[in-house]
């Protein structure tokens, strides 16, 4: 007769198993402090929840703010210490978390030994020790260093790459349904193709793929695919005082067109004028001419620029609007794209004294 108590006792233990085990918050709680320094401002911006830089009140060097529970996606908070911006990015996973703000930085910390914060401020700090190693390499790369100088900075911070690309594989393999896999993905995107890029992104959750995040990056990677070499242009417009100005007034009509995406804030832009100007002069007329068009700036900045640089090409300026930067993926200006007689893309990234030798390849 024992067994006829088996299912009762064991329903019994189940459902105290059940009752025991611990329910994730609605709400994520972040307490902030201020060390060493005076906070002008703390705001927080978090995309997915249409939060964009909101204040946060500080009192007596501290800060309290609740957020829904979400561990899909981040949160941005950015104190300005004594008016320096010091950012802290966080995912409100449902646990006690404290942010501190300092003029070495900032920390982050969580209750909870299995918040997924303990992995993002780690990784989060891994990636703020490689940044200033990035930026003087580019530094260099840009000034046209020898190599040996561009190895022996890169052997330098090789480890902390190899240890951020490690961590990034892991995550994707084992965080699909929190923001820890899209910041891996986000750090494994440079090595891979468009196509391979989508396809990772297929794996993951539903309400991973849904947030912000991952949308654009869904949209960068369709703008690439469609904007390829052998792809048909992908027209935009723009409204300017003058009315509606679109791609297709000038690409498509039947001559070689080069478009120069490009800001009067660009350094980079400006360097690459008198090339441009060279190209101009030796064959601007029936078969080919040069479009400049001015994106990330202010159109009053861009005219001047084109007063002071004496540009005398076509110019749509776009302003601070993005979908034209969208539907074309330009990811850093100067970009020059070259489009043929009928709209189709022929080139891409063409930089220097190259302008001259492709543009004179399709005109021959």
């Amino acid at each position: 007769m024992r067994h006829l108590f088996s299912l009762p006792v064991s329903c019994i233990l189940l459902a105290g198993l059940c009752a025991c085990k611990p329910q994730v918050p609605e709400t994520t709680h972040i307490h902030g402090r201020i060390e060493g320094g005076t906070a002008d401002l703390v705001t927080v911006t978090v995309l997915d929840y249409d939060i964009l830089n909101e204040s946060v009140e500080v009192r007596d060097g501290a800060f309290d703010y609740d957020l829904d529970t979400n561990p899909a996606v981040s949160a941005l908070f950015t104190c300005f210490l004594d008016g320096v911006p010091i950012q802290q990015p966080l995912i409100p996973d449902g646990s006690e978390l404290t942010v501190v703000f300092s003029r070495e930085g900032s920390t982050l910390a969580s209750s909870d030994r299995k918040s997924l914060n303990h992995r993002f401020a780690e990784e989060d700090r891994l990636a703020r020790e490689i940044a200033p190693w990035n930026r003087q390499y580019m530094e260099l790369l840009r000034a046209g260093a020898p190599q040996e100088s561009l190895d022996s900075l890169f052997a330098l911070f090789r480890p902390a790459l190899e240890k951020q690309h490690a961590y990034s594989l892991e995550d994707f393999e084992k965080q699909k349904d929190n923001y820890l896999g899209v910041q891996a993905l986000l750090n494994l995107s440079g090595g891979v193709t468009e196509e391979q890029l989508d396809s990772m992104i297929s794996t993951l959750v539903p309400g991973v793929i849904s947030t912000v995040s991952i949308q654009v990056l869904l949209e960068q990677i369709h703008g690439a695919i469609e904007t390829r070499p052998g792809m048909p242009f992908v027209d935009f417009s723009v409204d300017t005082e003058n009315g509606t100005v679109r791609l297709s007034d000038y690409v498509g009509k039947g001559k070689y067109v080069l478009a120069d995406f490009w800001a009067s804030w660009c350094e980079p832009c400006l360097a690459e004028m008198p090339y441009l100007k060279e190209a101009y002069e030796k064959y601007n007329g029936p078969d080919f001419t040069i479009l400049g068009i001015a994106v990330g700036d202010d159109p009053e900045d861009s005219r001047a620029a084109v007063r002071e640089h004496g540009l005398p090409w076509e110019q749509i300026l776009v302003g601070m609007h993005t979908d034209v930067i969208e539907a074309y993926d330009i990811k850093a200006i100067p970009e020059m794209i070259l489009f043929g007689p009928d709209g189709t893309i022929l080139q891409r990234g063409i930089r220097g004294a190259d302008i001259d030798i492709r543009v004179k390849e399709y005109l021959d």
